[in-house]
């Protein structure tokens, strides 16, 4: 713990890194957490997980009081990693936060801590792109994407609560994170959120507020094709441990039908969806093309898995 670190803390601040510059978020939470009124502790707390970049995160983290950083030799996943943090944690509650993330208000700490007394058990703040929009057309399929997918209002999210819980931008009790932990076996990207959501809806109230972060990790068309990619063998554990919940997504009803097609037909789908989607420029278009392929690619992994 760094010198000047309060010992009641109330707030632990939970920010898994992986070859990103976290100076700027630090410093704001940083600031934030300093002008908490009423003496409320916080402290952040940052796991370096086996970067292979290096940045100024830990210059940043020394002069900052609130900060506490560390590094992982080797690279063990987002799961682990926030189930490390969670050990490490003494607040009554946790925030995670992504490391491409900025707050978008002055008040984003104080208005968690509000809602969090007021008896909040999961708080979800959401995601924007208030404070950061690129300007490249190559970024323009991953917001469009986004906004029709993820950067929704609150009272679009609390419709299906446990479907937007992104652990991007969210608080939850720390002894109900205890409680419910991340399954260590999803070790590559995606859906270790959603699957720890579907877990925590049971048993916990999980409630979605307005109280955003900027997502600064905006990535161009060509990234976002090769993320979706990577995220299919963690989509097929999704589905094969929560069948009741997954079979209303629009990917697996459509994966579903296209199991019943032999191997050869649906890599050769694959390959012309690929293509068309590497030469469509116009969104509307483009995203059931994406939606499309991630649907031919998981019913690959269900064939490979069931075989």
């Amino acid at each position: 713990m760094n010198p000047g670190m309060s010992s009641d803390v109330y707030l632990s601040v939970l920010i898994p890194v992986y070859n990103q510059d976290v100076s700027r978020l630090l410093e704001e939470l940083h600031r934030q957490a300093l002008e908490l009124s009423g003496g409320t502790g916080v402290e952040i707390l940052v796991l370096e997980d086996g970067s292979t970049e290096k940045y100024s995160n830990r210059n940043t983290a020394d002069r900052l009081s609130t900060v506490r950083y560390e590094e992982s030799a080797e690279n063990r996943g987002r799961a682990a990693t926030r189930n490390t943090l969670i050990e490490q944690a003494g607040g009554a509650c946790l925030l995670f936060l992504d490391a491409d993330m900025l707050p978008d208000r002055d008040d984003f700490l104080d208005r968690y801590i509000q809602h969090a007394r007021a008896g909040g058990e999961i708080l979800c703040g959401g995601i924007s792109y208030t404070r950061h929009i690129p300007s490249g057309r190559e970024y323009g399929f991953y917001l469009y994407k986004s906004r029709h997918t993820e950067a929704l209002p609150a009272a679009v999210r609390n419709k299906a609560p446990w479907r937007y819980l992104f652990t991007s931008n969210i608080m939850v009790r720390r002894d109900i994170v205890r409680s419910v932990r991340f399954n260590r076996n999803f070790t590559g990207y995606g859906f270790e959120d959603i699957e720890w959501g579907i877990r925590l809806a049971r048993l916990y109230t999980v409630e979605h507020i307005d109280n955003s972060c900027s997502h600064t990790g905006v990535m161009d068309k060509k990234q976002v094709f090769g993320k979706m990619r990577e995220s299919i063998t963690n989509f097929a554990l999704l589905v094969h441990l929560h069948p009741e919940k997954t079979v209303h997504f629009g990917a697996v009803r459509v994966a579903g039908l296209l199991q019943l097609l032999p191997g050869f037909l649906l890599r050769g789908l694959d390959t012309l969806l690929s293509v068309l989607f590497d030469r469509i420029a116009w969104n509307p278009l483009l995203l059931p093309v994406f939606q499309l392929d991630k649907a031919v690619l998981l019913a690959l992994e269900l064939k490979k898995n069931n075989d």
